[in-house]
């Protein structure tokens, strides 16, 4: 399969590139800037629409991560999230409509509520920032051009995901946050009582390709995964594993402005079962990835 993604010099992009390629299939990305030995095609999926359908030529499968995802952010300039997140994949979908292509979709948990039980894909939807309900929009985009346009298309949605290549941005990547935090002796605050569903982006990688060989395999229809682990941890021990795998002496505070039952946990049955997916990774043996890859930048 000839493969086109789109947000590829992101976090989750880079390890999709590797994975799609350790898998045989061949890749080619839509982006401002170029990527090292990688076919690419130069455009802004908000405005480039169609440079982008052009890059979709010959392409089997479009996979679309290009988005931001800072939720604060998203506060502060939501005409600008809906039009990446939003319409970008509109954009997107228009891409994958004129070459035939399947559509996988970067969506998000945030498209749920804070809960304590277990988010499920079927469940009611309430996002509680702009960028929650772009992505709740670009969700409804795909679903609309696989009913009105037999567009094959896979909803993903991410929980949490880390790993090499993220970095901290405002109040986005709590990792990465708590990891420059440790690494300079500064204090880790913990602002939630809540869980999340930590994700390497190794693993989210694995399901975005199990996403698209099964929906060669099946073509057809429109369907939404949450593609994590499964498994909830708080804030506090996330801050605390960060401390112990990084042999930092700062202190853990808290001050918290969310309460227990803030959660975001995937339910991840569906996946399991029709992707054949399952997270790999365990938490710590990610975060010692992760943070011995941000010491060598440290050094570099």
């Amino acid at each position: 399969m000839r493969v086109l993604v789109t947000g590829a010099s992101g976090l989750i992009g880079r390890h999709t590139l590797d994975v799609l390629r350790n898998a045989n299939h061949a890749t080619r990305t839509f982006q401002r800037t170029p990527l090292p030995d990688t076919d690419w095609i130069s455009g802004d999926v908000v405005t480039d629409r169609e440079a982008l359908c052009r890059a979709s030529h010959a392409c089997d499968a479009i996979v679309h991560l290009a988005g931001r995802g800072d939720v604060g952010e998203s506060r502060r300039d939501p005409v600008g999230y809906a039009d990446l997140n939003a319409t970008g994949a509109l954009n997107a979908l228009e891409a994958a409509r004129a070459s035939g292509a399947l559509f996988i979709l970067a969506s998000s948990q945030r498209v749920y509520p804070l809960q304590p039980a277990a988010c499920r894909e079927d469940a009611a939807l309430a996002p509680d920032s702009p960028y929650g309900y772009a992505k709740w929009v670009a969700e409804l985009w795909c679903r609309m051009a696989s009913e009105q346009f037999g567009v094959t298309t896979r909803v993903l949605r991410f929980f949490s995901v880390y790993g090499p290549g993220q970095q901290a941005h405002g109040g986005s990547g709590v990792v990465a946050i708590f990891a420059r935090a440790a690494q300079a002796g500064e204090p880790l605050i913990v602002q939630s009582a809540g869980r999340r569903d930590f994700t390497d982006a190794r693993d989210v990688a694995r399901g975005i390709l199990s996403a698209v060989e099964e929906a060669r395999r099946e073509p057809g229809g429109h369907r939404v995964y949450n593609i994590a682990t499964g498994l909830g941890t708080t804030f506090r021990e996330l801050a605390q594993a960060v401390v112990d795998l990084s042999g930092s002496s700062s202190p853990i505070h808290a001050a918290a402005v969310e309460p227990p039952g803030a959660d975001l946990v995937a339910d991840v049955a569906r996946a399991r079962e029709e992707l054949g997916y399952q997270a790999r990774i365990p938490l710590r043996d990610g975060l010692g990835h992760y943070l011995q890859w941000l010491k060598q930048q440290s050094c570099s």
